[in-house]
């Protein structure tokens, strides 16, 4: 699509990579681009405002330092998905979750079988009688992948919930959380265990990212009918997407040992 060049704001003490960066936000409010959209190419920007190609790439470093833009080597310059804040002990899903950011949730079916319980180690919440699909889904944020979902549940709930493959093939955006509530199954609580590291090949090729990337590791028991486990995740979510926000009270009597406690749970989890 062609482009009438914009006049630049050329003000008294004003760079030029400075005005090209003014502009380059307006054509974005002009075009209406939503978070992971692609802006125009660098060569595209330099004839559009008249400017030689490096200025163009200062002026998208400054905004990718702004967190405005994201560039992808090899693909372009994108605008940015903006940063999940997830508040805990809040327990929501990761339609709910995306949804509230004013974006569109969607997901990628990598794998769909019964889990293997001498392979999956996440398996050995349930009883050993259980049997459990395995479900791993690329989740993402307009179509941007953002996180990895590994999840095992029991049949029966897979059943009750109508969370078959055929489904989830035909229904990118389908929300498990959603589907257990229309069958009744009301989530009670859930908690959580997380820890920071690297991405592994074969996350960093599902999320488009180099091996090593930190990612942060959240391992989910999802529970309802009181205590009954209704769900185990392993999810794996890029570390610049994500900012965790917790609560927290002071106990005087539990001073000095809190942390400790919580070490003391994460690694008997870990050992499992």
């Amino acid at each position: 699509m062609s482009l009438q060049r914009p006049a630049l704001d050329r003000r008294p003490g004003l760079a030029l990579y400075a005005a090209v960066e003014e502009a380059v936000e307006g054509l974005i409010q002009e075009r209406r681009l939503a978070p992971g959209d692609a802006i125009p190419p660098e060569q595209e920007l330099q004839t559009l405002f008249g400017v030689s190609r490096a200025t163009v790439r200062q002026a998208l470093a400054q905004l990718e330092r702004r967190h405005i833009v994201e560039r992808r080597q090899g693909r372009g310059t994108f605008l940015a998905i903006p940063t999940m804040e997830l508040s805990l002990p809040q327990l929501t899903g990761f339609s709910e979750q995306v949804r509230a950011r004013g974006m569109r949730p969607t997901s990628q079916l990598v794998d769909y079988r019964v889990a293997d319980r001498s392979e999956d180690r996440d398996t050995h919440f349930f009883p050993d009688n259980t049997r459990l699909i395995r479900v791993t889904r690329v989740r993402c944020a307009n179509d941007v992948p953002i996180g990895i979902h590994i999840a095992f549940l029991p049949e029966e709930i897979v059943e009750r919930a109508q969370f078959f493959e055929p489904v989830l093939r035909a229904n990118p955006s389908l929300s498990l959380y959603q589907r257990l509530e229309a069958a009744g199954l009301r989530i009670a609580w859930a908690q959580e265990y997380l820890r920071s590291r690297g991405a592994n090949r074969g996350e960093a090729k599902l999320l488009n990212v180099r091996a090593g990337i930190p990612v942060m590791d959240v391992l989910r028991l999802t529970r309802y009918d009181g205590d009954r486990l209704m769900e185990v995740v392993r999810t794996v979510l890029l570390g610049d997407r994500y900012t965790f926000i917790a609560y927290l009270e002071r106990h005087p009597a539990a001073a000095g040992l809190g942390g400790l406690v919580t070490h003391a749970r994460e690694e008997e989890v870990a050992r499992r």
